[in-house]
């Protein structure tokens, strides 16, 4: 086909092209295919090339509940051009659209859309360093084991996150939480430049001196502002670390939690330092298991900020020096594709007396429903470092923390596992304000769909990100009332 593009459209409707693009209106399963997602398929197949089927597409989606949404089609574009032209034509036919990066997401329309173009990035994936090699360019489609693999050949890495089918879009975007974050605070404070597709389909290249708002906005807006192409961040040297987890009996449960406790406080000025904890339920033996994961970000195998907590007795280890790629497939294991997830999130001061009680809340709450196929409720403890607060400072503001994380197995348990992250989110929030240690900043990237992130950024910081993307999309085509409304909307 003259003029063809390097993009791939995969066909969700589960009946031949011809059909799909002939008739009025479609419909698969509960999704209902809208005939201006018709329209815009047949559009992006006419510029970009040919229809696929599923069988056909190098596709992956997480979370079981997106894998069951079919879209009109799917567009791999492979450049910022690219993704210009499939917005064009989005907006021109009116059609609905989510973007998805690594698509950790974990609800319809957050990064696969429910009847309309899924935007998928994974083929923009360009590592570009500089002649100095103190930034890099980054292409906004890379998951982070490709940013790690990219990188280390240079013996570089970024200030990026633990699993490795994360991906990198929707990880800066919401903030970042790294190994490196207590040297230099939040991913999102380490962007120098972002490429950008704004809400009219044109190329904006922004930063704090082409576009202060937008550049503030982009910290922590999520995908309330168009679609980021590129990422220009800090590039730090990086050669092996340590890191790795050790899992131990709930009878060493006070131990670790005295533990977490004091490296947090005690050891907050070593910042090669860099640790977090979880407390889980395992169905098979009916009972609960810690694991704490050691981060040390120098190529040192028992540094000082962790030798008390490896005089512990532990049941398994991977601690060891290693390179991030790797540390970033192990965590990756442990949550593999196909199961169905949610999130939710609560952040206070430090506290181990909260810590216990937070989990004691999920360990009664689970009772009733810890039969459910699949079920696996875990608790993460994740400090928040004073870097990321001082980061946000000296960078004009940005917007931790306790995630709670539930996998199960079955649609026809959807219901019941939202209701069991209701309440522990409720009483854990009540135990955390009845301490007088409530926080009410949220991590936009554990929170979930009930809780409201932006309310925690501080109504003058909300009431900004409102007014700046009301002047950069004056359409409103990034709102709750627009063509993507996926994920957290400022409107």
């Amino acid at each position: 086909m003259t003029g063809m593009k390097s993009a791939l459209i995969t066909a969700f409707l589960g009946i031949t092209p011809a059909l799909a693009f002939g008739i009025a209106v479609a419909k698969h399963g509960n999704i209902t295919i809208d005939p201006e997602c018709v329209k815009a398929c047949s559009r992006l197949r006419n510029i970009f090339g040919d229809i696929y089927s599923p069988g056909n597409a190098n596709v992956t989606v997480w979370d079981a509940k997106q894998q069951e949404t079919h879209s009109a089609c799917w567009i791999q574009p492979s450049s910022t051009e690219d993704v210009s032209t499939i917005l064009g034509v989005i907006i021109d036919t009116s059609c609905r659209f989510a973007i998805k990066g690594g698509g950790h997401a974990r609800v319809p329309d957050d990064s696969v859309s429910a009847g309309g173009v899924t935007i998928d990035l994974q083929k923009m994936r360009t590592v570009a360093v500089s002649p100095d090699r103190t930034t890099v360019t980054l292409g906004s489609g890379h998951v982070l084991l490709s940013l790690y693999q990219g990188l280390e050949k240079y013996n570089l890495t970024s200030v990026a996150g633990r699993v490795a089918d994360v991906g990198l879009g929707g990880f800066v975007l919401g903030g970042g939480f790294s190994h490196l974050s207590p040297k230099y605070g939040f991913a999102m404070d380490n962007v120098l430049e972002y490429e950008v597709v704004l809400p009219n389909a044109t190329v904006a290249i922004v930063n704090h001196a082409t576009h202060p708002d937008l550049y503030f906005a982009l910290r922590g807006g999520m995908n309330n502002f168009g679609i980021v192409t590129h990422f220009t961040m800090r590039a730090i040297r990086q050669g092996q670390m340590l890191a790795g987890s050790r899992t131990y009996s709930t009878d060493n449960r006070d131990a670790i939690i005295h533990q977490a406790y004091r490296l947090t406080t005690e050891w907050k000025n070593d910042t090669s330092m860099a640790f977090y904890y979880s407390f889980g339920y395992q169905q098979v033996t009916d009972d609960f298991i810690l694991a704490v994961s050691q981060e040390y970000s120098r190529p040192v195998l028992r540094p000082a900020p962790f030798e008390q907590l490896n005089q512990i007795p532990f049941e398994s280890s991977t601690v060891r020096l290693g390179w991030n790629s790797q540390f970033s497939i192990d965590s990756a294991s442990a949550t593999p594709p196909g199961g169905r997830n949610l999130f939710a999130t609560v952040t206070y001061h430090p506290s181990a007396d909260l810590d216990r009680r937070v989990q004691d809340i999920m360990v009664e709450e689970i009772q009733s429903v810890k039969t459910t196929p699949g079920f696996h409720p875990n608790i993460v403890v994740q400090p928040l470092y004073e870097a990321v607060v001082r980061a946000g400072r000296e960078r004009g503001g940005n917007a931790a923390v306790i995630l709670l994380t539930v996998r199960w197995e079955n649609a026809q348990d959807d219901d019941r596992m939202n209701a069991l992250a209701q309440r522990w989110l409720e009483r854990s929030t009540a135990a955390a304000k009845k301490a007088g240690k409530y926080h009410p900043w949220l991590y936009i990237n554990y929170a979930s769909k009930e809780q409201d992130p932006f309310r925690g950024y501080g109504e003058a910081n909300l009431q900004r990100l409102r007014r700046i993307q009301s002047e950069v999309d004056p359409q409103g085509v990034f709102t709750s009332q627009g063509l993507c409304r996926g994920y957290f909307k400022l409107h």
